[in-house]
């Protein structure tokens, strides 16, 4: 079996690197991202039997890639700067939030006769809505979630979310300009936006170096604070929220917020976890509980999305801060560049990607405290 575990080893740590030049080199088609590619690879070899996995060795390594990934994900957030000059942007994202808050809390309650563990999806369904998939495993990871109901509920958030982004790419401007004032040309903000971080080829890897040293020393101190008030390692809701805390506050060293690449690290082995979470999902097993969790997630969907819209257009808050914010909480900063293509606004794409990093930091606080909260209440 060693060999097939080399290979399988191989292909986590190296497909994402392919991935990410066929995108750069526009060799497929723009709804094939770097992260679909890699899930796709992961539920090939899952469901298709390709050559043997190990299952422990796929999970070892998602716990890994993520732990790695989120403080990295982090440094180069600038949360004071990017609230003193973005109000609109901060206010629409707010909302997104609050929006994502009551369409999974009412999804639970919907659901919650049919599915036991509904007060957990729901809070890693904050996470996604929030920040993202490094949240949602990371909250699932904190709440004690079984790797099944990790991978299906990212399985149909994967299939939902793919629809929806097909739309925000294509129409969804029009559609939006119905409801919402243009954006308005006047203010300084995002005047010199950054490089999109998704069309970046060229790492710094000095500066990747020593993010990577910097997230060692991080991971340790949560271990170690773990150790020290828990006497152990098993409360992982604490780890994850003090992994959180650690690195936000690293992130207000002007030292460490110039560091390049650190994005870019943090996205690789977030593509690592895609292709190692992929290789986890055997349909086969899990369908059974399907359509309950697809259910759960198109109800907690549809209605951050309605939430959303209908509070923005009812503080005129433009079409475009709004795109840009949903993006940024629905998918995360690697998805800004598509919308600043689409809308052809690029004064917002440091909003954006500013407004993702803050989903990032607050995606788990949240996600853990909802469900905390809502097993309480079911329970009681």
């Amino acid at each position: 079996m060693m060999p097939w575990a080399l290979l399988q080893l191989s292909l986590i740590a190296l497909f994402p690197f392919v991935s990410r030049r066929l995108h750069h080199r526009k060799a497929l088609p723009s709804w094939l991202s770097p992260v679909v590619l890699c899930y796709a690879l992961g539920i090939i070899l899952s469901n298709f039997s390709v050559f043997p996995l190990d299952d422990k060795l796929s999970t070892a390594l998602t716990e890994a890639t993520i732990v790695l990934a989120i403080p990295l994900l982090l440094y180069g957030t600038n949360l004071q700067q990017w609230a003193g000059h973005a109000r609109s942007t901060l206010l629409s994202f707010g909302l997104c939030v609050l929006a994502g808050l009551s369409a999974t809390t009412a999804a639970a309650f919907v659901y919650a006769h049919r599915i036991g563990d509904a007060w957990r999806l729901a809070g890693m369904l904050v996470g996604i809505y929030t920040g993202g998939t490094p949240n949602m495993q990371a909250i699932g990871l904190a709440l004690g979630a079984s790797q099944e109901s990790i991978i299906l509920l990212n399985a149909a958030d994967v299939l939902i979310g793919g629809v929806y982004l097909l739309f925000l790419t294509s129409v969804a401007p029009k559609v939006y300009g119905l409801f919402l004032p243009r954006f308005r040309e006047a203010g300084t903000e995002d005047a010199q936006p950054p490089e999109d971080t998704t069309t970046s080829q060229r790492i710094n890897y000095r500066d990747s170096g020593k993010a990577l040293l910097l997230t060692l020393a991080i991971i340790g101190a949560a271990l170690g604070l773990a150790r020290m008030f828990f006497g152990g390692l098993g409360n992982i809701a604490f780890i994850m929220l003090m992994l959180t805390t650690l690195s936000i506050a690293a992130s207000f060293s002007p030292r460490v917020r110039r560091w390049e690449s650190t994005f870019e690290t943090g996205e690789y082995f977030l593509l690592m976890f895609c292709v190692a979470l992929g290789m986890l999902a055997d349909f086969s097993e899990i369908l059974a509980e399907g359509p309950d969790v697809i259910a759960f997630s198109v109800f907690a969907f549809m209605g951050t999305v309605l939430l959303h819209l209908l509070a923005c257009a009812l503080l005129r808050i433009d079409r475009d801060t709004v795109l840009f914010t949903s993006v940024a909480a629905l998918y995360g900063p690697a998805f800004i560049g598509q919308i600043a293509s689409i809308t052809g606004n690029r004064r917002l794409v440091f909003s954006g990607i500013a407004a993702g990093l803050l989903g990032y930091a607050i995606g788990n606080y949240l996600g853990i405290g909802l469900a905390w909260g809502l097993k309480g209440w079911l329970d009681g």
